[in-house]
């Protein structure tokens, strides 16, 4: 987490802080684009970080919420990395 104003952020992303201007190019990227967001958790302490167990935060996207351990955001990445490469195979072998 980065500081601002002495303070610590929770969220990742900042979704919400967008210009109007940017809302017609951010809406052509997705209509979930713009809402996801990872807030980092507060029970997160300095004796039980190390712990892939507990939950380390909440993705968001949309209006639906995901409370997830450091393992299940591992496999997430993991999941989502090879759904682009099938994508990006797919489209080498002509199949859409």
């Amino acid at each position: 987490m980065t500081q601002s104003y002495g303070k610590l952020r929770g969220r990742v992303n900042q979704g919400g802080a967008t210009h109007e201007k940017d809302r017609e190019r951010l809406a052509k990227l997705g209509k979930n684009y713009n809402s996801i967001d990872f807030t980092m958790s507060d029970s997160l302490k300095d004796y039980n970080f190390s712990d892939k167990s507990v939950p380390i935060g909440t993705l968001e996207i949309g209006r639906t919420t995901i409370e997830l351990t450091w393992s299940e955001c591992n496999k997430i990445m993991e999941t989502l990395k090879d759904a682009q490469a099938t994508h990006r195979q797919k489209i080498k072998l002509g199949m859409f």
